[in-house]
C-alpha cells in the first residue's frame, strides 16, 4: 500500500483532509490497519470508518489522476 506522491500533493492542496478517530491529523507515512480514519471536507463528515487501505485507495484514485484541459 503506497501512496503516489504527486495524488498525495493534489490531496493536500485540496479542501478535504483525513483524521483519525480522535480527530488528530494522519501521518501518511505510518498508517496503520488498526485505526479507522475519516474523510472530511472542513467539519463535515464525507466518509466514515475507512481503513488505511481506504485511504489509499481514495487519495491514488481520485488524486492520482491528470486533468485534460
Amino acid at each position: 500500500m503506497e501512496i503516489n506522491e504527486d495524488a498525495l500533493k493534489n490531496f493536500q492542496n485540496s479542501k478535504f483532509d483525513f483524521v483519525d478517530a480522535k480527530g488528530n491529523d494522519v501521518d501518511f507515512s505510518n498508517l496503520s490497519d488498526d485505526v479507522k480514519y475519516t474523510l472530511r471536507d472542513g467539519k463535515e463528515i464525507v466518509e466514515d470508518n475507512m481503513s488505511a487501505k481506504d485511504v489509499v485507495d481514495t487519495i491514488n484514485n481520485e488524486y492520482g489522476k491528470e486533468l485534460n484541459v
